[in-house]
């Protein structure tokens, strides 16, 4: 039995949350995308549960964009480089960075 791994990617700008459901897009992973905190907490608040959260924010004492990593229920630790991935980015480097974490 396969098990489904739910993802949700919080971007403000909504073609870039559809690229990367695009990149994610195959039968082992449900990807909803939320297109601001708000959404992505009103999701939450239903009772929706994530194995992965994607969110787009500027990397730390820096100016560029990334794709932050929150890992929900887990002691991730969010400090560290390996939980940013600097846009842009290829198809390769995204599904390698989630696949390295779930």
């Amino acid at each position: 039995m396969r098990i489904i791994k739910t993802i949700m990617i919080v971007d403000d700008e909504a073609t870039v949350g559809e690229k990367v459901k695009s990149y994610l897009d195959n039968d082992e992973l449900d990807i909803i995308t939320a297109n601001n905190s708000r959404q992505a907490l009103e999701l939450m608040e239903k009772g929706e549960t994530f194995d992965l959260i994607l969110i787009d924010t500027p990397m730390p004492c820096s100016d560029k964009a990334a794709l932050f990593l929150m890992k929900p229920n887990s002691n991730l630790t969010t400090g560290g480089t390996d939980t940013f991935l600097q846009k842009p980015f290829t198809k390769e480097q995204l599904v390698n960075f989630v696949k390295g974490r779930i």
